[in-house]
């Protein structure tokens, strides 16, 4: 049988309001006390040792496990005496203890996996002990430690913190898997010793291995009255349930350079690392509702030479610092350090590999899914770049291309973002906010679009219909009907080739000539797809084959859809329209993303609006129409 130690001597004197003349170990939770919800947590991974030590009204502790008849459980209460500290308290039973135990504090409200958390220590061989860690949303007051690649505790950095310094966020949790003869050493020891300021340190000093377990799972101080009452409304929320691994969990991967910080060449150095405008405050959001997040970087400077992996460590941990100074934390970084290419001065050989986890390969995001029980379905990837676009089409998540950084111009790869954004503050805010309003809003529409049709969304350009028909895919996705967008951008012509109107800006012929067979009841089961290079203004043909089954619904998008719509007499027809001075706002912005100095993007706005707006608007006197700003107020496009 496993054996658990509950440190539970504590008076409570911050919670005696609330407490009585109850010792700390009894405060309410929702109902139960914390110590039973703890031993009921030890039960349920099969421990049937429970030693408590007590101290302040201990035969409280006592009596009250008597009246459950000790949950059925071989329970015994051991009165510490003197403080000792936490590590003195636990030396002073040594003779009681099994070879190998786990070590719960008696303030604090946990949802572990512990069998999780004991193959983890198991796996480290002949350590010392596993310290349960994670990040949280005030790393600039907690104890913080720091781990190696191999998850070996490498330092601790008690507060208060040097200013000069950063460091990573993760805190020591109070919960520990033990070796007992790791303390044989301190047998005997007289005086106050706490494990996570004095005894761990020295067991680092003496050379002994620790490991540190980095996990999301919900585990809070309960000791002051703000702290209990969070904890409480955790529970009656479902939010600690849904904390635990044994729950699918939601994650939001981003990229780091040109999305979490400003976009430097090759960046290899903290004092290069830049926060971007409101990062800090989006990231915070997102740990509030429950989204793990996940950085996942390709970090080839590592490869060629250009950065050491302790030098990347800092840039890490200048992130987490200025995350964590605004109250923000990321649930894991990921990195890959590899690159295909050879031929670098300096280069380290053994990384200049294919390797798995460089995006656009999904190895970042498939680990985060099995070590967090990610639900790929329920998540989103943020980037600047169509190979974290395509990443995330592998990897079965929704993406969102920020216009910030490279802004997905650099057109490396041939894939079509889901949704884009302005920057990540705007990223967030339509994972949270507007998505599930327009999800909300379009699927009545979804339920009413038969499998094997054709639906067109038209509109101005950069008036919201990529987001509309990203979100009613969605919507009919969630109805069971397999669907596929095709934007009209992919048939724009070449500059030169273009006459007047918006009509003649495109390959009409090619592009009707697709669609019919889109329309057709026996259409093909592939359709050769071209593309469109924005910055060269050059469209390339068969970049991409659309794979079709009978019953895929498939949406036309674009400036030109409901011309289209027209020669088919199409049946599901949407007009997204947008308040036009956000439209021009969401123009110009585009003009000048593409180079395009702001007086230049202001003329091209005008001459478009003259020549597109009215033909646009008679293609959308019969149709649906749908405002994106009834919606939400986002950047979305």
């Amino acid at each position: 049988m496993k054996q658990v130690v509950i440190l539970a001597g504590g008076k409570g004197t911050r919670l005696r309001e609330r407490l009585g003349d109850l010792p700390k170990p009894l405060i309410d939770v929702c109902g139960v006390p914390l110590l039973e919800r703890q031993i009921l947590l030890a039960k349920r991974y099969g421990f049937g040792r429970v030693l408590i030590l007590v101290n302040y009204r201990a035969e409280r502790i006592a009596e009250y496990c008597a009246s459950k008849a000790n949950w059925g459980l071989e329970i015994q209460c051991v009165d510490d005496g003197e403080p000792r500290g936490t590590a003195g308290a636990v030396l002073q039973i040594l003779d009681q203890l099994d070879d190998e135990f786990l070590l719960m504090y008696g303030d604090t409200m946990l949802e572990v996996d512990l069998e999780r958390f004991h193959r983890y220590h198991a796996e480290g061989g002949d350590v010392a002990a596993t310290l349960f860690l994670h990040p949280n949303d005030h790393p600039q007051d907690s104890d913080l430690v720091e781990i190696d690649e191999r998850g070996n505790v490498s330092g601790f950095h008690p507060y208060p913190h040097d200013s000069a310094r950063y460091y990573p966020n993760l805190v020591n949790a109070a919960l520990y898997w033990i070796r007992k003869s790791a303390l044989e050493s301190w047998r005997g020891q007289e005086g106050m010793l706490d494990f996570g300021k004095e005894l761990f340190p020295a067991m680092i000093g003496r050379g002994m291995t620790l490991r540190g377990y980095n996990s999301p799972e919900y585990i809070k101080d309960c000791g002051t009255p703000s702290r209990i009452d969070k904890v409480c409304a955790d529970f009656l929320s479902g939010r600690i349930h849904r904390a635990a691994l044994d729950s699918q969990q939601m994650a939001v991967f981003v990229d780091r350079d040109g999305t979490l910080n400003r976009e430097v060449d090759h960046l290899n150095d903290p004092g290069q690392l830049e926060l971007l405008p409101g990062v800090e405050q989006a990231v915070r959001r997102l740990n509030r509702s429950e989204y793990r997040v996940c950085v996942v970087t390709n970090q080839p400077v590592i490869a060629r030479g250009e950065c050491t992996p302790e030098s990347l460590r800092q840039i890490h941990n200048k992130l987490e610092t200025l995350l964590g100074r605004e109250g923000a934390y990321v649930d894991r970084i990921y990195h890959c350090p590899h690159h295909p290419d050879k031929g670098f001065a300096g280069e380290v050989a053994e990384l200049k590999i294919d390797c798995d986890c460089r995006k656009p390969k999904t190895g970042m995001i498939d680990a985060a899914v099995g070590e967090l029980n990610i639900a790929r379905g329920k998540s989103w990837m943020i980037g600047d770049t169509t190979s974290d676009l395509l990443a995330a089409s592998r990897a079965g998540v929704r993406s969102i291309l920020v216009e910030t950084g490279y802004a997905g111009l650099e057109q490396k790869y041939w894939v079509t973002p889901d949704y884009i954004v302005p920057d990540l503050p705007a990223a967030v805010d339509f994972i949270l906010d507007a998505y599930p309003r327009l999800l909300q809003c379009v699927t009545p529409l979804a339920h009413e679009i038969e499998g094997g049709s054709v639906a067109f969304v038209g509109g101005q350009s950069r008036s919201g219909k990529s987001t509309f028909a990203s979100v009613l895919r969605d919507a009919l996705g969630n109805a069971g009907k397999r669907c596929h967008i095709v934007s009209t951008d992919r048939w724009l012509l070449n500059e030169a080739q273009r006459g007047e109107g918006v009509m003649a800006r495109h390959d009409m012929p090619a592009l009707e000539a697709a669609v019919r067979l889109l329309g057709q009841s026996g259409r093909p089961a592939s359709l050769p797809l071209p593309g469109y290079r924005k910055l060269k203004r050059q469209q390339v043909q068969d970049v991409e084959e659309l794979q079709l089954l009978p019953g895929d619904v498939v949406i036309v998008e674009g400036v030109v859809a409901l011309h289209l719509a027209e020669m088919l007499n199409a049946t599901h027809r949407f007009f997204v329209e947008l308040d036009e001075a956000q439209r021009r706002k969401r123009v110009i912005r585009e003009y000048i993303l593409r180079g395009v100095e702001e007086a230049d993007a202001v003329r091209l706005y005008e001459a478009r609006f003259a020549e597109e707006v009215p033909s646009v608007a008679e293609s959308a006197r019969t149709v649906t129409s749908f405002s994106i700003a009834d919606v939400t107020s986002n950047g979305i496009e």
